[in-house]
């Protein structure tokens, strides 16, 4: 007993030991801020304060030495996160990762973002060229002097490349990989080919109810007595059933944001107010990166992205803004028709051309190279999937080096809204809403980013271009695009729906908004009433679960009329009348509510569909306003006579829906299951699944937290394990900063030994905001003009 207590006593030791060692590796590895260090390139010193979050508020005689460093204190903080970014659009991820982030790497291979870079870099004018070279020489220096390489460097075993003007391309090119509509366009191609055309265009709505109460484009969809096609009926009274085998309805990854803006007209004081959340994958560390810089007579503040000098959300002083994802379509999938027996060639409007061929070599760790030959065509790069039978080339805005630029940077000139939508809208980025709020207490909203002009096809569906009667003109110009100042209502609301209807803006640019329901929210709350900055950050967090009453009624209304009596059936019974249109941690029956949906959604549409898959075994339904479609057909059920058969369908159903929910609860009862526990929020780290060891102080806790997919609060549970949702919340009046609020998921630094690495998660996961504008500083940092290579 004797030994076994020694050895005990030794192991505990030496794992004492070793976490003492990991702790000292992790300290060292933690940034310079304070004293006094030497920067190379730097016109003037420049002072670093750091406030009581850790975020850095930097003053310097120009912008060039205000980005320099802002380089450096970034890669203090997200070194290994701003590499990671760089790979991802380089196509390197495997190269430290191993086989499974292949197929990342040959999308970003097959797309040549690498190569894009140089391309787009060569364009950017010269001023956009002078700050990424002074972010670079920034991010050089703080690499060069940290005493210990982040962790992440150290457990991977390599070392960075140095960080060069072309790096914050690549990372600003991420941006690329949230947005796109192939899936939707693959979907429609299919449909069209399977299914009558009135059903197709039944099943493919450009936008929802709400959208269209708030900016009518095809009303007539949503008028009173609408139903669904004469082609769809037998099918609405003979297919409804379980489906059998996958399914067929797809999960899109919700990805969007709110902002909106309210004028003078609505406000205590006569200010303007910007509220502003974007929606993306909530991951440890947050996406955004916030910064306060000050040179000459700019003062700008807000989130930037790790690896790039740009605030992509925030205020100068005189113009706040904010943007949201426009759900435009800047992506065609072009049908290639081959033009001789041997493969090599394919049919243009201008006669058969050859296939270029280009070889990608990719790293693997862990393995033997992957080859990638990728052929090229004068649309595109040609994808690894067909489509009935079809290869098909990717013609996308991306990847035209002319689509995108560093211009949002000069947002720190904008003094007014005019101006501000002015330099907005030469910004090249995905197309994006851009709201704008000024110190005058106006607001504004216009389209940013590439659009295409199509010849000769709408986009909804991948065609042939070998006609030359279809294709692309170029894209709308400036003097094109929509604008809107002050409108009277005194607000402007964007939700990621369609911002304008047909009689404010006639072109088609969009086929698959996200429905309109969160908008419609905001603006009925803004449409009385005097604002102030609290007010739009408790509706930043309005958890209003409306939106589901439709489906618990149709639910309850089956339940009842079945006239079953038994005990599962009461205990359904209850779950369904403890809904109360809240998506709280604490609320009752929604869990069964969401549930029951998406098995109702699969047993009406998959009977419809199954024609696509007979075409394409791999077909899935891709749709962001489903809803539209499916609560048509519903209605039309109901509103039949004998509804016997109606009700049969609604109840197996919501019996399934039950079954689901008791396999994964591991409950009997349904009636208590509450909204929190499947709507929970964690954020995991890249490393932390390697060993459960590292999840504890790696991952933020696992929290429950309110909203929903349709709520303003938007939260979404993605099959990752990483949720989708507000990472970050801002409010501000242009001129007013010291009023303003802010929220953040995780926390400012990337290093675990930070004390900042999740001290706003608690607050985030509860709501609690805090002032945007720093209280106090910890410390001071000074960085001075240094020789040797810059």
């Amino acid at each position: 007993m004797k030994i076994l207590r020694v050895a005990t006593i030794s192991l505990a030791l030496l794992i004492l030991a070793v976490a003492a060692t990991a702790f000292g590796a992790l300290r060292l590895a933690l940034p310079v801020r304070s004293g006094t260090h030497g920067l190379p390139g730097l016109a003037q010193s420049v002072t670093i304060r750091f406030d009581d979050s850790g975020a850095p508020h930097i003053a310097a005689a120009n912008r060039e030495d205000a980005f320099a460093a802002l380089g450096y204190v970034t890669a203090g903080d997200r070194l290994f996160q701003m590499d990671l970014l760089r790979r991802k659009s380089a196509g390197r991820l495997a190269e430290v990762f191993g086989p499974a982030l292949l197929e990342s790497d040959r999308f970003a291979r097959t797309m040549n973002f690498d190569r894009l870079a140089d391309a787009i870099l060569e364009r950017l004018p010269d001023d956009e060229k002078r700050a990424l070279d002074a972010y670079a020489r920034g991010v050089q220096q703080a690499m060069r002097d940290a005493v210990v390489k982040p962790w992440e460097l150290l457990a991977l075993g390599y070392d960075p490349e140095p960080w060069r003007p072309r790096d914050s391309i690549l990372v600003a090119l991420t941006f690329a990989h949230m947005s796109s509509s192939i899936e939707s366009e693959r979907a429609a191609t299919v449909m069209r080919a399977a299914l009558p055309a009135a059903v197709v265009e039944f099943l493919t709505p450009e936008s929802d109810c709400y959208n269209e109460a708030l900016a009518p484009r095809s009303p007539e969809r949503c008028a009173a007595g609408a139903h669904p096609p004469e082609e769809l009926r037998p099918l609405l009274r003979a297919g409804v059933r379980a489906s059998r085998g996958a399914a067929i309805v797809g999960v899109t990854a919700p990805i969007g944001s709110n902002a909106w803006a309210v004028s003078r007209a609505r406000t205590a004081d006569g200010r303007a107010i910007l509220a502003s959340d974007m929606h993306l994958f909530l991951q440890q560390p947050n996406v955004w990166y916030r910064a306060h810089l000050a040179y000459g007579d700019v003062a700008i503040e807000g989130l930037t992205y790790p690896g790039a000098p740009l605030v992509v959300v925030g205020s100068n002083g005189r113009v706040a803004w904010g943007l949201t994802n426009l759900d435009a379509d800047f992506t065609d999938l072009v049908r290639l028709r081959p033009a001789g027996e041997d493969g090599t060639k394919y049919a243009t409007a201008e006669g058969p051309r050859d296939y270029s061929i280009r070889r990608e070599r990719i790293s693997v760790r862990g393995g033997e190279d992957a080859l990638l030959d990728i052929k090229e065509t004068v649309f595109g790069p040609v994808l690894p999937d067909r489509l009935l039978g079809d290869e098909t080339a990717l013609r996308w805005t991306m990847l035209d080096p002319a689509a995108t630029n560093l211009d949002l940077m000069n947002m720190d000139r904008a003094v007014d809204v005019r101006s501000a939508l002015r330099i907005l809208q030469g910004v090249g980025v995905p197309p994006l809403n851009a709201i704008v709020a000024d110190a005058g207490g106006s607001i504004g909203w216009t389209l940013i980013g590439k659009i295409p002009k199509r010849r000769g096809f709408s986009g909804r569906f991948a065609e042939f271009w070998d006609d030359g009667g279809h294709g692309w003109d170029g894209y709308f110009s400036r003097e094109e695009l929509p604008v809107v100042v002050d409108p009277p209502e005194g607000f402007i609301v964007s939700a990621n729906q369609r911002m304008l209807g047909r009689a404010d803006f006639a072109p088609e640019i969009g086929h698959d908004y996200s429905g309109g329901v969160r908008a419609w929210r905001i603006a009925e709350r803004l449409r009385s009433g005097a604002f102030v900055e609290a007010d739009m950050a408790a509706l930043q967090l309005d958890s209003s679960a409306e939106y589901y009453r439709y489906d618990r009624d149709v639910a309850l209304e089956a339940l009842r009329a079945s006239k079953i009596a038994d005990a599962e059936t009461e205990d359904l019974l209850r779950a369904l009348e403890a809904f109360d249109g809240r998506a709280e941690p604490s609320s009752l029956g929604l869990r069964l509510v969401f549930e029951f949906r998406s098995e109702l959604k699969e047993a009406m549409l998959a009977p419809i569909l199954e024609r696509c898959r007979a075409l394409d075994p791999t077909f899935r339904y891709f749709w962001s306003n489903v809803d539209t479609s499916v609560r048509a057909m519903i209605d039309a059920r109901r509103a039949e006579s004998d509804r016997e058969e109606w009700n049969g369908v609604v109840v197996a159903a919501l019996r399934r829906a039950a079954a689901r929910l008791t396999a994964a609860s591991g409950e009997t009862s349904i009636a208590g299951l509450r909204w929190g526990e499947e709507n929970r929020v964690q954020m995991f780290h890249p490393l932390s699944g390697v060993s459960s060891l590292l999840a504890p102080f790696l991952d933020m806790p696992k929290a429950e937290v309110a909203g929903c997919p349709e709520c303003v609060r938007f939260h979404a549970v993605s099959q990752s394990g990483n949720g989708v949702g507000a990472n970050a919340r801002l409010v501000a009046s242009p001129g007013h900063e010291d009023d303003g609020l802010f929220q953040m998921a995780g926390g400012q630094s990337g290093q675990p030994a930070s004390p900042h690495y999740a001290d706003r998660h608690a607050d985030w996961v509860a709501g609690r905001s805090r002032p945007l504008r720093a209280r106090s500083f910890e410390s001071e940092l000074v960085l001075e003009p240094a020789k040797g290579a810059p």
